[in-house]
């Protein structure tokens, strides 16, 4: 069972630069203020050193205890900074590259004192831009490694690389799930697995819900976002908006796997009034969880048994009128 929706912190900073500070004009616990406003809200994830650090992670922690918001994740920010211009974990410089898993090794210590054992590790500059640029060899040699050193820091926190196809780099090193599944399988170690992004697997021509199953299958499903674009960029906006059945099918499959993680939302509304977007999103995500209550799931798998599209077509309009005939 789902545990509920969280919310990235950074969803609130109303930020003018999606992949920059993500602290906008709003300060850390003004954004809790209005994380915790969001009707049906339960939980957030931070991103350290910018929402929280050693210094101030128990002040954190008393804000959210006050706001009545539980800790999600702890994600190391590893990116966009001229620091990690030419990657973070795979940097040519060795200096950079420890940086970075020093990062992630203190985001697990955050975790630890404000009691979150997990992470969405996103490596959004570990990638390259031109043929010919990177030895793809030695790439993933050094995400492995800088992988590998923080999830021996905490074999409890799990650690899920969130992947996508592209953005900010044209070609990021974990684009799909297949990778982050790999990359898990490789290390050889059980809290290492994929931060499935709904947006960012549209953007990987992924369906969704087959993602899920992908990670599932060897328990390397370490969390989900939830958010919604065109396919071609990482539009953030808010879930339901574009993909309606992909939606639908993303979030009934994750409960046929078991799924009991948060069901966090990555948005970056641009015009709309943030804790409105957040409210209708998890309004959305409400009225879906509701609509598959009335699926008949026994018919549906007898359908998929014989790969009878028409009767499945047929089960799943019947779930939108509660199974009023035509």
């Amino acid at each position: 069972m789902m545990k509920g929706f969280a919310a990235g912190l950074w969803v609130f900073a109303e930020s003018a630069e999606k992949f920059g500070s993500y602290v906008g004009t709003n300060p850390v616990r003004k954004q809790i203020e209005m994380a915790a406003s969001v009707p049906g809200l339960k939980g957030v994830e931070l991103i350290s050193p910018l929402h929280i650090d050693l210094k101030n992670a128990r002040d954190v922690k008393g804000w959210l205890d006050d706001a009545g918001l539980e800790p999600v994740s702890v994600n190391p920010y590893v990116w966009t900074e001229p620091t990690w211009k030419y990657g973070a974990f795979t940097s040519p410089d060795p200096t950079v590259r420890q940086q970075a898993i020093d990062r992630g090794k203190e985001a697990v210590e955050i975790g630890h004192i404000i009691g979150a054992r997990r992470m969405c590790l996103w490596p959004g500059e570990d990638g390259w831009d031109y043929h010919f640029q990177a030895d793809y060899r030695r790439l993933w040699e050094l995400e492995a490694e800088g992988v590998r050193q923080i999830a021996l820091h905490d074999p409890e926190t799990r650690i899920g690389v969130e992947y996508k196809l592209h953005e900010p780099r044209t070609h990021m090193l974990i684009s799909n799930a297949a990778k982050a599944a790999l990359l898990g399988e490789e290390l050889g170690l059980p809290n290492v697995g994929g931060y499935l992004d709904f947006g960012h697997a549209l953007m990987a021509r992924e369906v969704a819900a087959e993602s899920v199953v992908v990670l599932a299958r060897r328990n390397r499903l370490m969390g989900v976002h939830v958010n919604d674009n065109y396919g071609l960029g990482d539009d953030d906006i808010v879930v339901g908006s574009v993909h309606f059945w992909e939606m639908v099918e993303f979030l009934l499959t994750l409960d046929e796997v078991g799924y009991d993680g948060w069901l966090t939302l990555d948005l970056v509304p641009k015009r709309e009034e943030v804790v409105a977007a957040c409210a209708h999103s998890i309004h959305a995500l409400q009225v879906y969880l509701g609509l598959i209550k009335h699926l008949d799931r026994a018919a549906l798998r007898a359908a998929q048994a014989d790969m009878d599209a028409l009767k499945v077509q047929r089960l799943i309009h019947d779930m939108l009128g509660q199974g009023v005939p035509a």
